[in-house]
């Protein structure tokens, strides 16, 4: 009775123990006391020790300017990594460095990509336009890069990310359209708003895809407004299910590949990340907690996809470069959807775009650009007959269908665009009822909308067809992390 009188007082307690509990672990970030001063040169002790500026007048080669700005951004100390930057450039301005000053700017713009921030200050200084033509080249290579390191850093600065984007594209000569969408793919799994990514796809890309994109100018138009609306998709996606996980977890290092950084989590077997993660699922991971040596920090924040998923263990590729003590914390984890869709989606018009006529063969037709190769249609004539279940607009569509090699139907959710793809396919049916038809979607729930929609038709049903649903592999996507 005891035993049962105890049980009685925890079924009736209002107490809720959390079946899984927040792990906060204690780290420390790297700092300028940690320093093993004996491992580095003078040079570096002198600056980065001493923050003494005046002594990278003696500055010898470009190797030795980058142990300085690397040991800075190794450290987070982005103030003293401006304050030097910014003297190299005055030093180089006035000739009073040692070494070659063409040497000295190349060694800059190169370390831009590590430090995007100082993008401002490098092309509006006077080294730049002294060497400009000399390394306008390497800017073409590097620019992807540094564009790269921007939008990672977009949630951390703001709005202040605008202005050195729109600079680095205004200095850029071109850009690949495979360097585009790679860009555009990153912005949308790393910005955090729809505000945001308008302002760096609208306000900041768009006006510069003109002049940055080789080709038609009602091709390129029509690949960026594609590329954009996947990536808004996306990022309203993220937005609405912007799910906290009630676990939080820990990383390990599994693999570097592809300039990305590849970590693994151990998962509890009976949690529900365990069951729920799957392969191309976009996460948003934070720090649990700021570093011990330094409280008052904001924690680290990355995004990642999910490699490979299975019960008790995740793989993740992170977007952005973890910082150093990683595995050394503990990681709170948002779910911002699934990302697959989307990725097939830029890899389609990608190619669509890239290899042109060669994957589609109505490639002009659907661009609306003049062709010489015509769709034969075997002077097929069909009847156009109104069908009573269809509203005006709809059957105007169906008549468009009949009359057009290619027609492009577009209604918001609920006008009965499903309705009048299936009154379509019945009289196709009936006009060739030797002929087979393709119906395809960039979703499989699409495709069994339509099939459920036909089978169910009582027209369809006349016609004698029996319709063959051809699927996928869908837990197998080979291609999916090709940024």
């Amino acid at each position: 009775m005891n035993v049962l009188d105890q049980w009685l007082h925890y079924v009736d307690t209002e107490e809720v123990l959390p079946l899984f509990d927040t792990l906060e672990l204690e780290y420390k970030v790297p700092k300028l006391e940690g320093v093993e001063w004996d491992d580095h040169s003078e040079l570096i002790q002198s600056v980065c020790r001493d923050n003494n500026l005046s002594s990278l007048r003696h500055l010898t080669s470009s190797d030795g300017l980058k142990g300085v700005l690397d040991l800075l951004q190794n450290l987070n100390k982005r103030s003293r990594l401006r304050d030097v930057f910014c003297h190299v450039l005055a030093l180089e301005a006035s000739s009073s460095l040692s070494c070659a000053k063409q040497q000295i700017a190349s060694a800059l713009l190169h370390y831009l990509p590590h430090a995007a921030y100082l993008t401002v200050v490098f092309f509006q200084s006077q080294t730049w336009k002294m060497h400009k033509s000399a390394i306008e080249a390497d800017l073409v290579a590097l620019a992807p890069m540094i564009a790269k390191g921007l939008i990672l850093s977009s949630n951390e600065l703001g709005g202040f990310v605008r202005q050195p984007f729109a600079i680095l594209l205004r200095e850029l000569k071109h850009i690949s359209l495979q360097n585009f969408a790679e860009l555009v793919e990153l912005i949308t799994l790393t910005i955090c708003t729809s505000e945001a990514a308008l302002d760096l796809l609208m306000d900041v890309l768009e006006p510069e895809t003109s002049r940055l994109l080789v080709g038609r100018p009602t091709a390129t138009r029509q690949f960026t407004s594609s590329l954009f609306g996947i990536a808004l998709d996306h990022i309203d996606e993220a937005a609405d299910s912007n799910r906290p996980e009630q676990e939080s977890i820990q990383l390990t290092l599994e693999d570097y590949k592809d300039g990305y950084t590849i970590v693994k989590s151990l998962l509890r077997i009976d949690s529900e990340m365990s069951s729920s993660m799957k392969v191309g699922d976009h996460f948003r991971m934070t720090a649990t907690n700021s570093p011990q040596n330094d409280p008052v920090a904001r924690p680290f924040s990355m995004d990642a996809l999910v490699l490979n998923a299975e019960p008790g263990a995740v793989t993740f590729r992170c977007l952005h470069t973890p910082p150093v003590y990683f595995d050394q914390c503990a990681w709170s984890v948002v779910q911002c959807g699934s990302f697959v869709t989307s990725k097939t989606s830029f890899d389609s018009v990608m190619t669509f775009y890239t290899e042109r006529e060669a994957c589609c063969r109505i490639y002009a037709s659907l661009l609306g650009l003049p062709s010489e190769e015509q769709i034969d249609l075997h002077h097929v004539a069909l009847p156009i007959i109104q069908d009573p279940s269809l509203n005006a607009s709809q059957n105007d569509a169906l008549t468009a269908s009949t009359k057009h090699p290619l027609t492009l139907i577009w209604g918001p959710p609920g006008t009965g665009k499903t309705h009048t793809i299936c009154v379509i396919l019945t009289q196709l049916l009936q006009a060739l009822p030797k002929s087979r038809f393709l119906v395809t979607a960039p979703t499989h729930n699409a495709v069994d909308n339509m099939l459920r929609r036909f089978v169910n038709d009582t027209k369809a049903r006349l016609s004698g067809t029996i319709p063959v649903r051809v699927s996928t592999q869908v837990c197998q996507v080979p291609t999916l992390f090709t940024l």
